[in-house]
């Protein structure tokens, strides 16, 4: 079998500012340059050989998009940067205790293949096929699971949605929460806690990159050699976000914009942002669930009751049942669901895939008014009939739904941007670059 390459689709499942950052993809050639360490970075080090691994990919994924590379010193000064920020992350994560052993490795790079139809082996081959080092992309997606593990611990475990904040974000939104506009974005980070002079400053080369771009430099060449946002290395791109998934002030520029059109600067969290708009789709839809409103007599198997005396003694109600006697009566005598005996065995209006499978087939099969004989699921037998279906709007429901986790991914990078900032500010960083590389790194 000759290997497929790697699709996109699996990357994009990869944290791409740590793919750019850390993944040292070339084939490995015979013949090596001594090392040498580039950055001390608290107990670690970042070598010259992680760096270049790091550049020829970061090139290659720049190259792929159709963006003309920035220049050396510039990118490589982007990638030093990720390459530290990565690094402290791992670093904290070890330091909480967080490991990720080889079998739960080869659980994460299956699931990746299985959601490209892949095997694990064709995987590696068409990784390999792409002139990428296998080994080396296992201990880069090791790193990224640890840095999930991390995050999630100390960042997002913290973020807390109230229903005020879903009310404050449905009321500003307007009419088309679900339209999705495909972004690039810019960021001139400002640190937490930054004086004024410096916050000005931030500004002042924000709307230096502004003016660049309506001068007619690519907005995507600009982001990759100064943005200081997590996709700056694919030129700014942040895919499709619908309008809920973005921060009101994105969404609000992004509203004001047409394809092609870059916003004015936006002062928010991290710092100050410009984005432009690529394209624009969607809209609003309705949303429908049918449900059906069943109940039932369950019988259980116990003690002193065979699971043949449970079949009998549920065929015996299904029988007076068909002669007439009320469902309700007999559901809270001989029912043994807590749940619904003392409501006469109603369990009220439910969707698709709430009861066992055994149960929601029969349940499916009738009409309202319907009984069933007796049937057997893994809690006991049952006698079960419907009483009614309908078909609910649940538009607004799941517009709530969807305006929650908008908020909880939106605080969740917020929070993250803030973290990572933090981690590295307090971080032990001493560079030995040479001289060149050095005054690079200071542009």
């Amino acid at each position: 079998m000759t290997p497929r390459s790697v699709p996109a689709a699996v990357l994009r499942l990869l944290a791409a500012p740590l793919l750019l950052a850390v993944a040292a993809l070339a084939p490995v050639h015979a013949a090596t340059p001594i090392d040498r360490i580039l950055v001390v970075v608290n107990d670690g080090v970042i070598l010259q050989s992680e760096l270049d691994a790091a550049m020829r990919e970061a090139s290659r994924q720049i190259t792929t998009r159709g963006i003309a590379a920035p220049d050396t010193d510039l990118l490589r000064a982007q990638v030093l940067e990720r390459l530290i920020l990565t690094r402290i992350q791992t670093q904290r994560a070890e330091a909480a205790g967080i490991r990720v052993d080889d079998r739960e490795l080869n659980e994460v790079l299956t699931n990746l293949a299985r959601q490209n139809d892949m095997t694990l082996a064709q995987f590696a081959d068409a990784v390999r096929a792409d002139g990428m080092d296998y080994l080396l992309l296992r201990e880069q997606i090791r790193e990224e699971v640890m840095i999930q593990r991390i995050r999630a611990r100390e960042v997002d475990s913290r973020v807390v949605v109230t229903d005020r904040d879903v009310d404050m974000l449905l009321a500003s939104q307007g009419p088309d929460p679900d339209v999705e506009y495909r972004l690039s974005h810019i960021l001139v980070a400002v640190p937490e806690g930054a004086s004024a002079e410096v916050r000005e400053a931030a500004r002042k080369k924000a709307e230096g990159l502004l003016q660049r771009i309506r001068d007619g430099e690519n907005f995507a060449e600009i982001a990759i050699a100064h943005s200081d946002g997590q996709q700056a290395l694919q030129g700014g791109d942040l895919d499709w976000r619908r309008a809920a998934d973005l921060p009101p002030s994105f969404a609000q520029a992004a509203a004001a914009l047409a394809p092609g059109q870059t916003s004015p600067v936006i002062e928010a969290f991290g710092g100050f942002h410009i984005i432009q708009l690529a394209e624009v789709r969607g809209g609003p839809e309705r949303k429908t669930v049918d449900e059906t409103r069943a109940r039932h007599i369950l019988i259980q198997p116990n003690a002193v009751r065979s699971d043949e005396q449970a079949r009998l003694l549920a065929r015996d109600l299904y029988d007076r049942l068909q002669a007439g006697e009320d469902f309700a009566t007999l559901a809270k005598e001989y029912s043994d669901d807590p749940g619904s005996k003392n409501s006469g065995g109603d369990l009220g209006f439910q969707p698709p895939g709430v009861f066992a499978p055994e149960f929601q087939v029969r349940i499916d099969q009738l009409q309202p008014g319907e009984l069933s004989p007796p049937f057997r699921t893994q809690f006991g037998w049952h006698v079960a009939g419907v009483i009614e279906r309908r078909t609910r709007d649940t538009t607004e429901e799941t517009r709530r739904a969807r305006a929650r986790n908008a908020i909880g991914n939106r605080k969740s990078a917020e929070e993250y941007e803030i973290w990572l900032r933090r981690l590295r500010s307090e971080a032990y960083i001493e560079y030995r670059l040479p001289d060149d590389a050095a005054a690079a790194r200071s542009l």
